[in-house]
């Protein structure tokens, strides 16, 4: 397809920039691409080029100031937003949870920015993701509040639960996701969303099984000397856990400490402190590189930031398979 038929987007909460890899690998073309993580856009420009993405707190930032953005620079009007405001409140997993967590309200801070956007540029189609929780009894009404708001920014809601592995990725990742489609242009459309064929392909070995041994972290260590990859490093193995052999494959001794099997696929990837899987090998916790192999980030990408930012950012990203699949899927309903 000739870029002059790329559709153009913008991306909101857009972290490392898997989800957007997504689309771009679909003829979709990111023209603008925001997130308050100054790594996380670091990391993006290199990755996609062109410093599409900017350093911004979303939670402050009004519609208005993002069609400055694109206006004053010149960038081609988007039909679509993509992207998922960041989910840990809404988790099942996260046992912290805060009554008062500003996260809590970036959905309907999302949702606000979306109709800001539609109404100057008439949007097509806008995709949200965001944890399972969310769709759960304890946040069913909170949801529901979400979704009115999205309609009343101008769309027909499509909200269903995928799973990464369903498409190709090696490991188990269940997350909501809500299409809406412009409720003017598309009043009679029923959007389908895809559905998954490969549960059964992808294992952790099938992704990491052949990795030669990774370059330990030290406050000495430089880029250059991290061995094979430049995200294919660790913390060093301090508790006795790695040394007196109970750490088998496929056992789960607590948040900190859930071994994967080589022969299924991993548990989410989504790492709190200390929370990175362990190996197979059950001697240590798993590289950057391998979480990113197995949230489905292709082999040439790149993390920047200390090895901290880095876990924020394969935590926190789409799998891009899921989001070439929905890519796919949008523009099957789209008029040109």
């Amino acid at each position: 397809m000739s870029a002059a038929l790329k559709i153009p987007i913008i991306s909101l909460f857009c972290g490392c920039g898997g989800f957007d890899l997504g689309f771009t690998s679909e003829d979709y073309d990111a023209v603008l691409a925001l997130d308050v993580s100054g790594p996380a856009v670091e990391t993006y420009n290199e990755n996609h080029g062109k410093g599409i993405a900017r350093v911004c707190d979303l939670a402050t930032t009004t519609g208005q100031d993002i069609v400055n953005m694109i206006e004053e620079n010149g960038l081609q009007h988007p039909r679509g937003v993509i992207g998922g405001a960041p989910c840990q409140t809404f988790s099942n997993g996260n046992v912290y949870k805060k009554k008062r967590d500003p996260r809590h309200s970036l959905p309907r801070k999302y949702a606000r920015l979306l109709k800001d956007l539609n109404k100057r540029y008439n949007l097509d189609f806008f995709i949200f993701e965001n944890v399972r929780g969310l769709s759960g009894k304890s946040h069913r009404r909170t949801f529901g509040q979400f979704k009115t708001l999205f309609r009343k920014a101008g769309f027909k809601l499509f909200a269903a639960t995928l799973d990464a592995l369903d498409f190709g990725v090696a490991q188990q990742r269940p997350r909501v996701f809500v299409v809406g489609l412009n409720a003017e242009k598309y009043p009679d459309a029923e959007f389908s969303f895809p559905v998954g064929k490969s549960r059964s392909k992808r294992t952790v070995r099938s992704k990491i099984g052949k990795l030669p041994e990774p370059t330990f972290f030290a406050r000495s260590l430089r880029p250059g000397d991290i061995r094979h990859h430049p995200n294919h490093w660790t913390m060093q193995p301090k508790s006795e856990k790695f040394r007196n052999g109970k750490l088998k494959p496929g056992q789960n001794h607590g948040r900190s400490f859930r071994v994967l099997s080589w022969d299924k696929p991993s548990w989410t990837v989504a790492y709190g402190h200390r929370e990175i899987h362990i190996h197979p090998s059950g001697k240590r916790r798993l590289t950057v590189y391998e979480a990113m192999l197995l949230q489905g980030l292709p082999k040439w990408y790149r993390l920047t930031g200390n090895l901290s930012a880095q876990v924020q950012q394969v935590s926190d990203t789409v799998p891009r398979q899921v989001g070439a699949a929905l890519a796919r899927q949008i523009r099957q309903y789209l008029k040109f």
